[in-house]
């Protein structure tokens, strides 16, 4: 079976896209041709996905795509701890994806910019720095992981790519990081 598994925030699993197919998670499954399993948790941190990942090992799968750390920074901002917690968190995720398939390729999508932090309280201690800070610790240690590819956002405009709530990408944005994260799988595969 040719499956594919997500995990992380609320991008993942769906969150301002118009249908199910048009969120990134669908999108990237069907442009490589595989089953999508996603188990996407709107409003989860990475220490959330971590917990998940470990109290429900995940399926075998050619494939993980995993997204996180959003919530994190929105609500932790400067805070050392929840940096330190994500980086924890990303190791524990990796380790127990490369458990549960060892010769799966885990698609790490970096996070786009947004435009405005400042709504959605407690969840409004982030800003576009964090976001930089938060993206250079997951390539950090994504490049000590084998198999791990960290999917960039080429090509995002957050001014035309968000929702109307600010938060989450509309069918553009999700459209946007499907193909940034198929072309990297692509690359990755050959």
């Amino acid at each position: 079976m040719r499956r594919m598994v997500s995990y992380g925030h609320s991008w993942v699993d769906g969150d301002g896209a118009s249908t199910g197919a048009s969120c990134m998670a669908a999108l990237v499954a069907s442009g490589l041709g595989l089953e999508l399993d996603n188990r996407g948790v709107g409003g989860s941190s990475s220490t959330g996905t971590a917990a998940l990942i470990t109290a429900d090992a995940p399926p075998p799968a050619v494939l993980y795509l995993l997204m996180t750390g959003l919530n994190d920074l929105r609500l932790g901002g400067e805070s050392a701890s929840s940096l330190q917690q994500y980086a924890d968190s990303l190791r524990t995720i990796f380790e127990a994806i490369r458990q549960a398939s060892p010769d799966a390729v885990v698609a790490a999508l970096a996070q786009p910019h947004l435009l405005d932090f400042s709504l959605h309280a407690p969840h409004n201690l982030g800003s576009n720095t964090l976001v930089d800070t938060y993206n250079a610790t997951l390539r950090k240690i994504a490049g000590a992981q084998p198999g791990v590819v960290v999917v960039e956002p080429d090509g995002w405009d957050a001014a035309s790519m968000l929702d109307a709530d600010t938060v989450h990408p509309n069918d553009a944005g999700h459209s946007c990081l499907a193909r940034a994260a198929v072309r990297a799988v692509t690359a990755a595969w050959q």
